[in-house]
């Protein structure tokens, strides 16, 4: 959806949002969402996974050719980096907001996501 954003004025409020400006979206524009993987020597949208709505969260790609994103529905997903194709899914009952994160222990390979107020860990 477009959104004009602009700086002004704006006074620090503990426990709220502070931007800095503000934002006005552009009527008639209707919001929509996806994860979109381009080429990086063409510029060329290589495949396109759509989300219900437009979300807040961020994604991890993974040397093993894995991409893992949220929804604000509350569902967590792995996508097949080359092609897009989903190919896990978890619903976890509350907004995915967080950045996922991947780490190890003695060798064990990790995902982290937080969603609502609540911290998922996944391994295999």
């Amino acid at each position: 959806m477009g959104t004009v954003f602009y700086k002004g004025e704006a006074e620090y409020k503990p426990g709220t949002a502070f931007t800095g400006g503000g934002g006005r979206a552009v009527n008639g524009d209707e919001a929509s969402a996806a994860i979109r993987a381009l080429d990086a020597t063409t510029g060329k949208m290589k495949w396109e996974f759509p989300l219900l709505s437009p979300g807040f969260t961020s994604l991890l790609s993974t040397a093993g050719g894995l991409v893992f994103g949220g929804s604000q529905e509350g569902n967590f997903f792995a996508l097949d980096a080359e092609s897009g194709k989903p190919l896990w899914d978890m619903q976890l009952g509350g907004n995915v907001l967080g950045i996922p994160i991947s780490y190890a222990v003695d060798g064990k390979q990790y995902i982290a996501i937080a969603a609502g107020f609540t911290l998922f860990v996944f391994s295999t």
